[in-house]
């Protein structure tokens, strides 16, 4: 099933990051910010426009080694993607913390909280040999290979609109069906069956959330102070799903223009032994390298990326259990999706429990998924 564009590596050969998003609310109410959190949940100020129905594709996906005021390559972007999760501004020296490797607990600016970009993305632009991945994948994007589409009911197109009582949902898609997608108004992308409430029906996503708000123009997916909300990173190798949930989180864009998403953010936990856990049943699909006891070097590095508990607190007495996330995204705004994506794609055996046939092309291991783009 082709959910979500596979890439890239962890240590010899990996596997990929992003995928689908699914969603349980948290609640709460709307005081100022912590610096570094998303705009807080505004008074109740119902939207006027309760009927108005958006669509927004992902046409850019960042995984934090660009600056995104200079459009250029730092070690150091990663302190401005995400957000400060639990509430603290951690360094070498902090004691209130979980306990875990003291260098990757270190938050980016204003507390965020972004183990993946720290320590993480390191190391897959170290292995896959690219000083800017996320070029890869968002050409692959840009090509009609894969996207994700929010879809939200109360925005208008005003630039500083605030409001209550927003809802919303997300779609998977995959290889776009019309040629080289233009990302406007005539592009309707092709949504995933397994996501739907109904596979016959694309108006109703499994992947909900409804109580959303904007604030001077930004969309807030869930109040964050609150418990935020969860989500779900399916990870696809080579056909082969694996999900994650990810804890304690928030997706944010600007929507200041009418037909864009602006300056995206989607931040939260993943629970670091699922990760490894998961990524091992698929590592064979990434590289047969990686059979077997070849993992261990990529599971201890994940392990040590642990900054933060896997619900999204944080305090001293407990071992670290979570990853925390930060990525970026810029959509635009398109057709409201009215079809159906084909899922014909073949699932290929384990290479890490089917013996490799002497007469196949050796696996060169650079962990890419033919399965998002068709």
């Amino acid at each position: 099933m082709k959910l979500w564009k596979v890439w890239s590596v962890f240590g010899a050969g990996t596997a990929a990051l992003v995928g689908l998003l699914s969603y349980q609310a948290g609640c709460g109410g709307g005081d100022a910010p912590i610096a570094g959190q998303p705009p807080g949940k505004p008074d109740p100020k119902p939207s006027t426009q309760p009927a108005n129905v958006e669509t927004f594709a992902l046409q850019t996906l960042l995984l934090g080694e660009y600056d995104r005021a200079t459009k250029t390559p730092s070690t150091t972007a990663w302190k401005s993607y995400g957000y400060n999760l639990d509430g603290k501004v951690t360094t070498k020296e902090s004691t209130d913390v979980c306990t875990g490797v003291k260098a990757n607990q270190v938050d980016g600016n204003n507390g965020i909280d972004n183990a993946f970009g720290s320590v993480i993305l390191p190391i897959i632009i170290t292995a896959a040999s690219l000083n800017t991945p996320s070029d890869t994948i968002s050409q692959a994007i840009d090509s009609g290979s894969f996207t994700i589409q929010i879809q939200v009911t109360g925005l208008d197109d005003t630039p500083t609109q605030t409001a209550t009582g927003l809802s919303g949902q997300l779609y998977a898609s995959g290889k776009y069906d019309n040629g080289t997608p233009t990302f406007d108004s005539n592009t309707d992308w092709p949504v995933e069956p397994a996501l739907l409430v109904n596979p016959s029906d694309v108006s109703k996503s499994t992947i909900a959330f409804n109580d959303s708000y904007v604030v001077n123009g930004t969309f807030v997916s869930g109040d964050l102070k609150a418990g935020g909300i969860q989500v779900k990173i399916s990870l696809v190798f080579q056909g082969v799903p694996l999900t994650l949930s990810v804890n304690h989180a928030v997706i944010t864009f600007d929507h200041t223009t009418a037909n864009d998403a602006a300056n995206g953010t989607i931040a939260g936990v993943i629970d670091t032994q699922e990760l490894i856990t998961g990524l091992k049943q698929v590592a064979g699909r990434i590289s047969q390298s990686l059979c077997g006891s070849a993992f261990d070097g990529i599971a201890q590095q994940i392990t040590q990326a642990s900054d933060i508990m896997k619900d999204g607190t944080n305090a001293a007495g407990s071992s670290c259990n979570g990853i925390s996330v930060g990525l970026g995204f810029v959509g635009k705004k398109v057709k409201n999706p009215t079809k159906i994506a084909s899922d014909d794609a073949a699932v290929p055996p384990d290479p890490c429990t089917t013996p490799a046939d002497s007469g196949t092309t050796p696996d060169t291991g650079t962990g890419t998924d033919s399965g998002g783009g068709g």
